[in-house]
């Protein structure tokens, strides 16, 4: 089979070869092969573990019947992995039914993206597509009114960095701050992508969406083309900021085989390689001038200058000592230039 371009060690050859759905013979048989060579079993189940995939890869195991080829304890690390990854997947689907039931009765419609989306459609909705929370798209002239109603019914927003971000709240990220409820993460994105123009199809994405099934209950998420160039664009964002998985990039192979980002050796090796020097600061700059023109002056300040309560947080300090950080934040400044 082809590998990533690069000297690639058994214990990486083995992780790329069982992250995929589908095993023809020849990968079969090169899997096979390389359970004999593995030399370093723990930095195996590290791997796996860093990339996502654990419970995608515990499944391959026993569905190509090698689990005797396995490490006991290795396997048992691995198993254990598939089973919170399951029990998890299932809780969130519980879940979403809430905030489902929440924007339905009041007429607004959305869409399940990423983790949620794939892992009930080309995942096959069996536990494989481990995630965090649940990320949906919801039209731009609701978005204030949705993120409104679900913190009327008991859901909490992270905490606003200044209270000149709260008046430009939909028009300084992709998403809204996030809500929670009894340890239950949901993000509510109004734009996918850095370009206004882009974001000007995303109404037509939702009125088009396609429709599944979870669990008995109807959910919609965006056509393949639309959300494989957000994916994409997720997929760039990780990697800029040192945080490359085959998780993301198995996301990417499914929607559109063949055409994911290429990944070599090294990304394989290092899932967290951390961001390149200046990464942080380009961001920053993308992120502000991807931003209308009129809300850019107050986005700056209230970045520099945070509420108090924020900062405490932020730094985990008093009073005083979140003061003194103030100076520090005005050399952000410099970075939009």
């Amino acid at each position: 089979m082809n590998y990533p371009a690069g000297i690639l060690s058994p214990e990486e050859k083995l992780v790329f070869a069982l992250c995929r759905l589908e095993f023809d013979d020849i990968i079969k048989n090169d899997i096979r092969e390389l359970t004999a060579e593995i030399s370093d079993w723990n930095r195996f189940v590290h791997l796996v573990t860093g990339h996502g995939i654990t419970a995608l890869v515990a499944r391959n195991i026993h569905h190509l019947d090698i689990d005797d080829r396995i490490p006991v304890e290795s396997l048992k690390l691995l198993d254990g992995g598939r089973l919170q990854s399951m029990i998890r997947n299932a809780w969130l689907a519980s879940r979403w039914k809430e905030v489902n039931t929440i924007l339905s009765e009041a007429g607004i419609r959305h869409l399940l993206l990423k983790g949620m989306a794939l892992e009930h459609s080309v995942y096959g909705s069996k536990g494989l597509r481990q995630m965090n929370d649940v990320d949906i798209l919801v039209k731009k002239d609701e978005i204030l009114k949705a993120w409104l109603l679900l913190q009327s019914h008991g859901f909490i927003s992270d905490m606003i960095k200044s209270p000149l971000h709260r008046k430009i709240i939909t028009e300084t990220g992709k998403h809204m701050p996030t809500l929670r409820k009894d340890g239950f993460p949901v993000e509510l994105h109004h734009r996918l992508f850095m370009s206004s123009d882009r974001n000007k199809l995303l109404d037509k994405a939702i009125d088009n969406a396609v429709e599944i099934n979870i669990e008995g209950s109807p959910a919609f998420i965006p056509g393949n083309d639309i959300h494989l160039e957000f994916l994409k664009s997720h997929f760039e964002d990780h990697s800029s900021v040192g945080n490359i998985q085959l998780r993301l990039w198995l996301d990417l192979e499914l929607l559109s085989p063949g055409n994911a980002p290429a990944f070599t050796a090294g990304m394989i090796g290092n899932p967290n390689p951390g961001s390149k020097p200046g990464q942080r600061k380009e961001n920053f700059r993308k992120r502000f001038y991807s931003m209308p023109i009129s809300v850019r002056l107050p986005y700056l300040m209230g970045d520099i200058f945070p509420s108090l309560k924020w900062m405490k947080k932020r730094y985990n300090c008093g009073t005083l000592n979140a003061m003194m950080h103030y100076p520090v934040r005005i050399a952000k400044i410099q970075w939009i230039f």
